[in-house]
């Protein structure tokens, strides 16, 4: 598998669906083999959202047959939690279907809850228990409140009250969990980011070329021989000003490939070109990760439609699968032996060539069959 996945010369075929929509992932997932899992996911990127004609996820077959190293790995790989079926049911619900009352007793104990919250035990733990699989899906922000088409959430399908507790508890500790790390990382990373790593009085203000990166403040600059972010030798250095457009706010969008920081980022959304060189913008790099952070997570209510420079990106992928796609239809119907005309003939075996090529032939030129009759295509 590892080998087909470094070779594969269509990464789309990863996702491609069998008859009953059933992706690689679905399979690897419904049987257990989470090493085909794992390189699928990993070295693949195969998508873990894709659902067959019953409208079920990779996740929602692990956890309907309690594979709980599976269910680990997709919901640490960013799997949607709360994707229904097509009778409506998530994950979770799918979990609480099939617990049993041994299970039920394993969860009193608070310190097993605990070790569900950091992620369904060790990776030697191989013992099913949906409800294990119910608080883990919890714990990691599963929608307690979703309704079936019956109109039954997940908590209607508990039948236990202190299971309803333990899972209560660990979706409000993971909410808890997010918010406090916000918080924490708001604290952590934004100030440090800002201030020069030189003397670390001042702010960086000084953009280092070719690399792109922001390290220090205009007076330091002049002293950085090699960027103190990626050690790449400094060419260039430009001062950052304020944003030409609005001449309101300082500049902190990076243009690339042109590698011009003219705008902030409100009316950086806006262009299709840059300002100051006028050349086309295929990628705009946030100041934060010029600095050497991460960019921001996007807001939901912000997340409308998406910049120009991601819709030609989006637009030349599919063009390119279409392409793809075109060049092994024509592989398919083309004639294997002339390789220039359309087949319109076949031989009993099932195999065919163009009818010029077909006329002369004697043996299949693919299975080495005798040619015993020819049927033209219309």
């Amino acid at each position: 598998m590892k080998i087909l996945l470094s070779c594969l010369p269509r990464p789309w075929i990863v996702d491609e669906k069998k008859d009953d929509g059933y992706t690689a992932l679905h399979l690897a997932a419904l049987n257990n083999h989470v090493e085909v899992a794992e390189l699928l996911v990993n070295q693949g990127h195969a998508n873990l959202d894709i659902q067959n004609v019953n409208q079920q996820t990779a996740l929602h077959l692990a956890v309907e047959r309690q594979h709980t190293q599976i269910v680990r790995l997709m919901v640490r790989a960013g799997a949607k939690l709360d994707i229904p079926d097509k009778d409506g049911d998530t994950p979770l619900h799918e979990a609480l279907r099939h617990h049993t009352l041994s299970q039920l007793r394993q969860l009193q104990d608070m310190q097993d809850v605990g070790k569900l919250l950091m992620g369904l035990g060790n990776q030697s733990g191989d013992k099913k228990s949906s409800a294990s699989i119910a608080c883990f899906l919890a714990a990691n922000g599963a929608d307690l409140n979703a309704k079936n088409k019956k109109g039954q959430s997940p908590m209607d399908l508990c039948p236990d009250p202190n299971l309803c507790r333990v899972l209560a508890k660990c979706h409000s500790d993971s909410n808890c969990q997010e918010n406090t790390n916000l918080r924490i990382i708001s604290c952590m990373e934004q100030e440090p980011l800002e201030e020069c790593m030189v003397c670390s009085d001042m702010k960086r203000d000084t953009l280092f070329g070719p690399c792109g990166h922001i390290a220090t403040c205009s007076l330091c600059s002049p002293r950085v021989k090699k960027c103190l972010i990626c050690k790449e030798q400094v060419q260039s250095r430009t001062k950052i000003e304020e944003c030409v457009v609005c001449s309101d706010k300082k500049a902190s969008v990076l243009f690339q490939p042109c590698s011009h920081m003219c705008a902030c980022d409100g009316c950086a959304s806006l262009m299709k070109k840059c300002v100051q060189c006028r050349g086309q913008i295929d990628k705009m790099i946030p100041f934060i990760v010029c600095c050497g952070g991460k960019a921001p997570p996007v807001a939901s209510n912000n997340s409308t439609a998406p910049t120009k420079p991601q819709k030609m990106n989006n637009a030349n992928s599919e063009l390119h699968k279409l392409e793809q796609q075109l060049q092994d239809i024509k592989e398919q119907t083309i004639c294997p032996v002339c390789l220039d005309r359309i087949k319109n003939m076949i031989f009993l075996c099932g195999h065919g060539t163009c009818q010029l090529c077909g006329d002369r032939m004697s043996e299949c030129p693919i299975c080495r069959k005798s040619v015993e009759k020819r049927i033209l295509l219309y």
